[in-house]
């Protein structure tokens, strides 16, 4: 009893340290750093960039949302009071639109400028609207091509303040309707954690309440139902102990960290107060109860924690970022820490004349699971190899049509404001992915003529294949340049036949107020292509790379290199290999929790059944999300290892239960395991992220069928009567 008290002591003194912790953790929320590439592709992309002379960014931007369009000489009149205004804010250091952009103009002694839209005279401004087109490259940075949108660039150290936004909101009413998106870097950050904190411990904590809810509507228990909430709390609350030593950050994979533990805890200590209630009667001592109960479940608690810890281990050898990595070691160890609790807290905690689970009326239940089971074994002969069957076609049908995405939509918040200015400013002016060609020259120098024409080919390959919204690069400038030569007539905007040495000295000497920034280095032997493109699906964005980096091969010569690299390029690369190491993992698991059983029952039949039932669920439930259209990323597969856990461990402990004849299969445990994770599951569709929500529906679809095949198919497995016809 002195034991029992230490431990509870030991639990309830646990928990608050370890949400204590989790308050504590530090939350990555730099969308940049949930790049997938290895950290030596993103450090040799940095180490080339490094010497390009790049610009600081602008702090924040401020999209104008104007449904009737800006297109009149009034609108631009409005957009350059709204300049002035957040120019005369008080945290602002400089706001930027194209009514205060101000053009080179070559005049007879020193070169000029002059206001690129005329905001005097009504006919002038006329007149270079009409030109819209041809100016593409100096009107697409600041309005859409339906000119439904405007941007104001905005330098603030501190970031726009609210009073400001509120001023504003209360002054542009009053001028005219206008719909304002804030795109603030430390507002993105801000919701993000906000979203990320808010949607762990809410969607932890409706789950958790709805498995405890579905508990004792089974069983009726409030004694279990106050040990499984608290061993749960427990574990989840050590996790974040281990991951706060560790001084790990915690990143948008690690919402799934808490479904991991409570669904691993939940089945592991259901199962132990199964065995105390069938036990308890016939055991004289406690220490004999808790011996019974340990040989009951030691091999499966170990089997199925060992199998589930092979899955992450394969993450964690193969992940190339610190992020993913400390993802798959948090999984690891929230994965040992249920399973230890488990094996030395819980199953001491079981006491002869204390019962957490009273109730044994299961009689209904038995009934039709016998009269089920009953069809299912006198259908044997045809269900066996219609099973078979079914799987090896649903596995194929599935990866045939399987195509991997992008992870860029995972941080999309649903209803969020900075979301829908994201998208606005992705689709109408900077795209949603952007690429880069790195330019190395080894002879001569980037603006030899026979080099921009290189350029200009690549560039016309590159716009065939990806339409980009925007291209900056060196022979952008040249084109640039020749039209200010020209007085800046946009018929001039193309590279000259001739360039000289005097001309490359103009050059250099303007590229920054051509827009070279970030574009060519100090020695013109390093430059980059930069552009941007819209949200191609991963397979049709990385057809084009294919494409891309083929004609980039062509062109490679002794004087010159091209190479296509970019973050997004790196990333998107990263996917696609990560999420196929992921799914060889996930299959690598369910196939060593088969090798297992084999070792442990030495029968390849039984190893064959669980290797059967645990795939078909997966594959299903991958044919579901591709049916719903529902990308299929790094982050929706580790929601598939939550699955994957439910599903291998049922399988196992059918598998290693006594074999006493058909009708002894341990059902209520299974049965109440996957109503109740079933319902704690439908948690996820209160999620922030879009993505998360569907998933509530597909866990519900994938641990029904897991039972099912568990219930009443893997039977058909253990027995050689199903399959030979005979005890022999």
């Amino acid at each position: 009893m002195k034991i029992k008290f230490l431990l509870y002591i030991f639990i309830a003194c646990t928990i608050p340290l370890g949400f204590w912790a989790a308050s504590t953790l530090k939350f990555e929320i730099n969308i940049n750093a949930y790049n997938l590439a290895s950290d030596d592709a993103i450090a040799g992309y940095e180490s080339f960039t490094s010497d390009l002379e790049r610009k600081k960014s602008e702090e924040s931007i401020i999209i104008l949302e104007k449904e009737s369009g800006w297109n009149t000489f009034e609108d631009f009149q409005l957009l350059k009071e709204i300049t002035a205004f957040w120019q005369a804010q008080p945290e602002i250091e400089t706001a930027s639109s194209i009514t205060g952009l101000q053009y080179p103009k070559k005049g007879f002694f020193r070169i000029q400028s002059e206001s690129f839209l005329d905001m005097k005279q009504a006919k002038r401004f006329q007149k270079r609207m009409g030109q819209f087109e041809r100016y593409a490259d100096i009107f697409g940075k600041f309005l859409s091509k339906d000119r439904m949108y405007a941007l104001v660039f905005v330098s603030a150290p501190k970031g726009i303040s609210k009073k400001s936004a509120q001023r504003f909101a209360q002054w542009s009413t009053l001028k005219q309707r206008i719909n304002v998106h804030y795109i603030q870097y430390d507002l993105i950050q801000e919701e993000l954690q906000s979203t990320l904190r808010r949607d762990t411990i809410l969607l932890a904590s409706i789950s958790l309440c709805l498995i405890l809810i579905g508990f004792y509507i089974f069983t009726k228990s409030l004694r279990g139902l106050g040990l499984i909430g608290i061993m749960v709390a427990f574990n989840i609350a050590l996790t974040f102990i281990v991951m706060y030593t560790l001084s790990m950050q915690f990143t948008l994979h690690m919402i799934t960290i808490p479904c991991i533990i409570t669904v691993l805890s939940f089945t592991d200590i259901m199962h132990i107060l199964y065995h105390q209630q069938t036990e308890h009667a016939s055991s004289k001592t406690d220490l004999e109860l808790q011996y019974k109960i340990l040989s009951a479940v030691r091999i499966p608690l170990f089997l199925t924690s060992l199998t589930n810890i092979v899955g992450f281990l394969v993450f964690l050898i193969f992940s190339e970022n610190i992020h993913l990595f400390n993802f798959s070691l948090a999984s690891i160890i929230g994965v040992a820490i249920a399973y230890l609790s488990s094996r030395f807290l819980v199953i001491r905690l079981m006491d002869k004349d204390f019962v957490f689970i009273k109730r044994n009326n299961f009689h209904r239940l038995y009934r039709i699971h016998n009269s089920t089971s009953q069809w299912f074994w006198r259908r044997k002969t045809y269900i066996l190899p219609a099973f078979v069957s079914a799987s090896g076609l649903l596995a194929a049908l599935v990866i045939s049509t399987l195509s991997i995405d992008g992870s860029e939509q995972e941080y999309a918040l649903s209803e969020s404001k900075l979301t829908k200015g994201t998208k606005i400013l992705q689709q109408e002016f900077f795209g949603a992915k952007q690429a880069e060609v790195f330019i190395s020259i080894k002879e001569g120098s980037v603006w030899d003529k026979e080099t921009l024409d290189q350029l200009e080919q690549i560039e016309t390959e590159l716009n065939r294949t990806f339409q980009p919204l925007f291209i900056n690069s060196p022979g952008v400038l040249v084109k640039r340049y020749h039209r200010f030569l020209r007085n800046g007539n946009p018929a001039a905007y193309f590279i000259p036949q001739r360039i000289d040495s005097n001309y490359v000295a103009q050059l250099n000497q303007h590229k920054s107020q051509l827009g070279g920034e970030g574009i060519i280095d100090s020695t013109s032997m390093k430059a980059r292509i930069v552009f941007g493109f819209g949200n191609l699906k991963l397979q049709e964005a990385r057809k084009g790379y294919e494409h891309l980096r083929t004609v980039l091969k062509k062109n490679n010569t002794s004087a010159v290199h091209y190479e296509l690299s970019g973050l997004q390029y790196l990333s998107d690369e990263a996917t696609h290999t990560f999420s196929i190491k992921i799914l060889v993992g996930l299959v690598l698991s369910i196939l060593f929790g088969s090798v297992l059983v084999f070792l442990f029952m030495n029968s390849i039949r039984k190893s064959l059944g669980v290797l059967l039932v645990n795939l078909f669920p997966m594959f299903f439930a991958l044919g579901v999300m591709l049916y719903l259209e529902l990308s299929i990323t790094p982050l929706t597969l580790f929601f598939l290892s939550i699955l994957l856990g439910v599903c291998v461990d049922d399988s196992i402990y059918l598998i290693t239960q006594n074999r006493k004849g058909f009708n002894a299969l341990h059902v209520v445990p299974i049965f109440i395991t996957s109503f109740v994770l079933s319902l704690g599951f439908l948690s996820l569709a209160f999620s922030s992220f879009e993505w998360i929500q569907p998933f509530g529906w597909i866990f519900v679809i994938g641990i029904s069928l897991a039972y099912i095949l568990d219930l009443f198919v893997l039977p058909l497995f253990l027995n050689r009567k199903a399959i030979f016809g005979n005890d022999g």
